[in-house]
Parts: C-alpha cells; sequence; structure tokens
C-alpha cells in the first residue's frame, strides 16, 4: 500500500555508472537529486528523498536505510544495539536531505541504517512533484530483498536485535528457513531474506518499486519494452505479501522488482510459517527461469 513502507533507500553497486544513470532517469523517469565523484543520488521524484544511490564497481547492495520517526528513537535504537554489543556508526548529514543516522552491519556483512530525514511527509502526491519526472515513474522504493547462505540468522538478527517483525516463514522439507520477510511497521515486509544456492556470490536478490496501480505496471512496461528492455518474469500475483508484481535486470547488474497492492498487517499479526511446496504464484501459469531462482547481484 502507497504510503506505508519504511525502506527510506538503498545503495548498490553498478557495472557502469553512466548506463544505469541513463537507464533510471530515461527510461524509468527518475529525477537525479545529487552527484558525488563516484555516486549519483535518485528519486521517484514525489518527496525530496533519494531512494538510491548508485556507484560504480561491482553489483549489489552497499547499503541499505530503513526509516525512523524522531531523534528519540533513533537514539533508543542506538542505545540498544549497543547493548547487543553492536557496533554502529553515526551517519549524520553524509547523504542528501540525511538529518541523522547510524550505520551497523548485519551478520551476513550488509551494512544497514537507521536515519531520519528532512522530507518526512510520506507525501507521495502531484503537489509534490518534481519537475521532470515521468508518468511512469515508480512512485517510491518498496522493499528489498537480500540474498544469504544463512537467512535465519540474518532474520533472527532483524527480529531480535533490530526490533522487526516477520511476517512469514519460508520453511524447507527438513523445517529449515528458506527465507522470511520481515517489516518495519505495517507494510507487509520492507526487508525479506532468502537463501541463495550454495557456493553462490550475491546478497541481493532484488530491490523492489511502488506502483499505484496494475494500469501503472502495464505503463511502465510498455516503456521499457519500447527501449528494449525485456521482463525476467511477468506480472503474477505473489503469496507472500499478496501483491502484483513484475521482474527485470536493469543494465547496471541487479534485479528490479515493480510492484502494487502489497498486503498491510497489524504489528501485532503473529508469524505466518509457509510449508514447502506451496505454488510460485497465487494465480498459476507462471513460471519463473532458472536464472530467477539461482541469480542474484
Amino acid at each position: 500500500m502507497v504510503g506505508q513502507q519504511r525502506l527510506e533507500h538503498a545503495e548498490l553497486g553498478v557495472t557502469d555508472l553512466d548506463d544505469a544513470v541513463s537507464f533510471y532517469t530515461d527510461v524509468m523517469g527518475m529525477i537525479e537529486i545529487e552527484r558525488s565523484s563516484d555516486t549519483v543520488y535518485l528519486g521517484c521524484g514525489l518527496d525530496e528523498n533519494f531512494d538510491i544511490a548508485v556507484t560504480e564497481g561491482g553489483t549489489g547492495t552497499r547499503h541499505f536505510a530503513v526509516r525512523v520517526d524522531n531523534s528519540d528513537e533513533l537514539a533508543r535504537y542506538e542505545r540498544n544495539l549497543d547493548e547487543e554489543g553492536v557496533k554502529t556508526k553515526r551517519v549524520d548529514g553524509e547523504e542528501p536531505n540525511q538529518v541523522e543516522g547510524i550505520r551497523f552491519s548485519m551478520p551476513m556483512g550488509v551494512d544497514m541504517e537507521l536515519v531520519l530525514v528532512e522530507d518526512m511527509g510520506y507525501r507521495h502526491s502531484d503537489e509534490a512533484r518534481v519537475p521532470g519526472r515521468s508518468s511512469v515513474c515508480p512512485v517510491d522504493i518498496d522493499h528489498i530483498t537480500l540474498g544469504s547462505l544463512n537467512p535465519q540468522e540474518n532474520v533472527e538478527f532483524l527480529e531480535d536485535v533490530v526490533g522487526f517483525n516477520v511476517s512469514e516463514v519460508l520453511l524447507k522439507e527438513d523445517e529449515s528457513w528458506r527465507g522470511a520477510f520481515t517489516r518495519w511497521g505495517v507494510h507487509h515486509h520492507d526487508v525479506a531474506v532468502l537463501g541463495r544456492p550454495d557456493g553462490t556470490e550475491y546478497n541481493l536478490r532484488h530491490i523492489a518499486w511502488t506502483m499505484s496501480s496494475i494500469d501503472h505496471m502495464k505503463a511502465f512496461i510498455d516503456n521499457l519494452a519500447q527501449a528494449g528492455y525485456e521482463l525476467e518474469v511477468t506480472i503474477h500475483r505473489h503469496y507472500a505479501g499478496d501483491n502484483l508484481a513484475a521482474y527485470f535486470w536493469e543494465p547496471g547488474g541487479n534485479r528490479f522488482e515493480i510492484c502494487a497492492e502489497m498486503a498491510t498487517l497489524d504489528p501485532n499479526t503473529p508469524t505466518n510459517y509457509c510449508e514447502p511446496g506451496e505454488g510460485y504464484t497465487a494465480w498459476g501459469g507462471v513460471h519463473p527461469p532458472e536464472s530467477y531462482r539461482k541469480d542474484g547481484s
């Protein structure tokens, strides 16, 4: 649901900075907000915040950030992390429109931030539209799905140490975890962690972008096709989150998802444990290629 997302931004590595930025602005319709010597910050253009930062060199997650509501809340999490023996670093004002923040590492080695930003309005409205934003552009960054050889360890860190709620756990035949979906607020998942095939080296399954409707998704996909890009997986409805989704690879080397109609959950909703054998999509008939199950960045 639009306006419920708590993922604030992500920084990705890309194989070619110019190609990636051209795709984000010319095809996805995003706005370039700021540029340093080696990093470009871009936003969806319905508030003043950046949603993605890209730095040339490799692929995958450099760091991601989740929004907190006020300074007192940030200080409380900083104390909690310190008490749990998690080393934190202050990153106040180091990125565009970021007021305060702390950075720390998940067990898998990916850096995570809790941040306060200047534009806290959750406006996502035409009145807040930044000039130059395309009508096909996503509304906001939606969620991040990480890839780990030990998803349970990382999800338990998010739950027990940081304070996330676990929405759903995907179980294997032996009852071990195939992955899980976690939430910071009511959005079904802000951060998910899925297992990856043994021996693979990636930390990012995908970044997801919020679309306002299935019609918005279709317009975006039309624009994608006209620019010469193909979907990896066509529009379908997920079991986890009950959201509409479609996947493609951007030219910087990372998988993106566009999604709409994400479920929201009451904070007290218990974790749902999904038994193995459930299909990929609630609609049936959509069978992702092997690349979707094996590849990440």
